[in-house]
């Protein structure tokens, strides 16, 4: 037995009274008891859209970084284009000065696409070489017809037996060791002799700026060369050595200049060329001995 605490009427067990206070505090008591759950789902639901919020935020911003770094890289090879064809055509028009800025500023993305384009152009073009070659010495032994069609065009490739894929991917790999031996070999005696000689402070990427200034024109000059001489006609075949020559003469006066730009001497300057190309030549000649 109980009693109601607002009205002392005698109640049964579990009996809510039915005076009006009662009622009342009857009916506020649930509304009550939910308020602590309600206020702890709208805490989680706060804390769920926080942290959804904060992951799009960083998503957003790992997208917006990728973006800029597109964005540079994009800039950067489209400077760097502009920059080859402006020193391209300055080493038609004034190429005392444009070599002797390019070796003082030795920019190095310049450096790097230069060099980099180089063993890249003469690679390619030993592998279709080959694989000229290899298209020709496979129809040897089948069709004369074909046989004869392709010397016709490809009289200047002799060999007998298809090269194995071995032997091209060694070949491929030695052009590109060949002008990493080069540009490392000429920046090296370069910047140690220009120091010796003339105590000049040279650094290693102005000498591996030497060796670049000649893949400016060598890598059109490669790639011309290489056309002009797939045909058989004489005229054509001529010009394609006239480009090879013309390329190794302007380079060997590019080279001049360049080291006459960091070494003030120019008495030193055959000198420095000298060495400098026969150490690559003893070089890339133990090179080709090892592949």
């Amino acid at each position: 037995m109980s009693f109601c605490k607002y009205c002392g009427r005698q109640l049964q067990d579990g009996e809510i009274c039915t005076c009006q206070q009662a009622q009342q505090a009857a009916s506020q008591q649930p509304a009550g008891a939910a308020q602590p759950q309600q206020g702890f789902n709208q805490q989680a639901a706060q804390q769920t859209f926080q942290q959804g919020a904060g992951q799009q935020a960083q998503q957003n911003a790992y997208q917006q970084q990728a973006s800029q770094q597109m964005d540079a890289v994009k800039k950067a090879g489209a400077n760097a284009a502009l920059d080859y064809v402006n020193i391209l055509k300055g080493l038609f028009t004034s190429p005392v000065e444009i070599v002797s800025a390019f070796v003082a500023k030795a920019n190095v993305i310049m450096i790097a696409v230069l060099i980099g384009g180089q063993a890249i152009i003469n690679m390619l073009t030993r592998l279709f070489n080959m694989l000229i070659a290899n298209s020709k010495a496979k129809v040897t032994t089948g069709s004369k017809e074909l046989d004869s069609l392709l010397s016709s065009y490809y009289s200047s490739y002799t060999n007998t037996k298809p090269y194995p894929a071995g032997s091209i991917f060694k070949n491929m790999l030695l052009e590109i060791l060949l002008v990493a031996v080069a540009a490392a070999v000429i920046a090296l005696v370069v910047m140690l002799l220009a120091k010796a000689f003339n105590k000049a402070n040279v650094t290693y990427m102005q000498g591996l700026a030497v060796y670049a200034i000649t893949a400016v024109l060598g890598i059109p000059a490669e790639l011309l060369s290489w056309v002009t001489g797939l045909t058989s006609v004489g005229f054509i075949d001529r010009i394609s050595t006239c480009i090879t020559v013309f390329s190794n003469v302007a380079g060997y006066a590019f080279v001049y200049i360049a080291i006459r730009a960091l070494c003030k001497d120019e008495k030193k300057i055959p000198l420095i060329m000298a060495i400098s190309y026969v150490a690559v030549n003893f070089l890339t000649w133990v090179l080709r001995l090892m592949f």
